[in-house]
């Protein structure tokens, strides 16, 4: 991402939104489109609105699935476009990049919170480490086979290893929360 897009932070709602006239409606019409930015405790998702040209009155909206943080540009031909990072697996690098990119300062008060948790999980899950490892191999096909792999499921060996993992996964979860916690009350985020 190049650093001198030029970001639209204040895009948050139907009213602020970005209008683009012009916008094509089928083969042959122009309409008016609307995008903006939704916050929420869930993260950032993309809108887009647009105006039906038949009957003058706005199209439901059109909602993408949820980022952590996300915000407007306009790119090299004035097109409208997103600039985000994910929820999960954003490593350290890819968080920094994004934050250079972008002024930290003119994010909502939600979207630096999704950083800070971003920055928690990174923190706590470098001090996790896993391995996979192969339990049984089943023929799906075999009714035999589907009778041992119910067994297997519901033996008692298998259960205290879920308890143990839903153990060690709460410890995980309480390590992440209370570190999130910590770095909302040291960056002045708690409200």
């Amino acid at each position: 991402m190049s650093e001198n897009k030029k970001y639209i932070y204040n895009a948050v709602d139907f009213d602020t939104a970005i209008e683009v006239n012009n916008y094509p409606w089928g083969f042959r019409l122009k309409t008016k489109v609307r995008y903006w930015i939704e916050s929420n405790n869930k993260g950032d998702r993309f809108i887009k609105q647009t105006l039906n040209p038949k009957t003058d009155k706005w199209c439901n909206p059109k909602k993408s699935t949820y980022n952590a943080v996300e915000v407007l540009y306009f790119d090299d031909n004035g097109y409208v476009k997103v600039y985000g990072i994910g929820k999960y697996g954003v490593n350290e690098k890819v968080l920094k990049t994004f934050i250079s990119n972008i002024d930290y300062n003119s994010l909502n008060l939600l979207q630096k919170k999704q950083i800070e948790m971003i920055k928690s999980v990174n923190k706590v899950m470098e001090n996790v480490s896993f391995k996979i490892e192969k339990v049984s191999e089943y023929n799906l096909s075999d009714p035999l086979d589907l009778i041992r792999m119910r067994n297997d499921n519901n033996s008692a060996e298998k259960k205290a290893k879920e308890k143990e993992q839903n153990i060690i996964k709460d410890k995980i979860i309480k390590s992440i929360n209370s570190t999130y916690n910590q770095s909302l009350i040291k960056n002045n985020l708690k409200e």
